[in-house]
């Protein structure tokens, strides 16, 4: 995993062999779990509200960042079996 702070914020080159995991933060429920990615330099970590009336609005976003990530996952195959493809244009970094 690569990350860089620009102007924009902060973007995040993933590579293909970064962990995913969902963790936990301890036993009481005002210890939500989070979504970790670890790479070789760093760490980003997806951690949830403690406030649980927030926790509807968490889930919606989460099912809307997995879409995206469903999304971005099958144009990137597509532009792998068609890299001359209209859309193959690719950028060269990344996973």
């Amino acid at each position: 995993m690569v990350l860089r702070v620009d102007g924009f914020g902060v973007t995040w080159t993933v590579e293909s062999r970064d962990p995913v995991a969902v963790e936990e933060t301890g036993p009481d429920p005002a210890s939500p779990p989070m979504l970790v990615v670890t790479g070789a330099t760093s760490a980003v970590s997806l951690t949830v509200p403690r406030d649980r009336d927030e926790w509807p609005a968490c889930v919606a976003f989460l099912l809307r960042l997995r879409e995206g990530v469903d999304d971005l996952a099958a144009l990137l195959a597509a532009r792998v079996a068609d890299p001359d493809g209209r859309d193959g244009s690719g950028d060269g970094g990344g996973c």
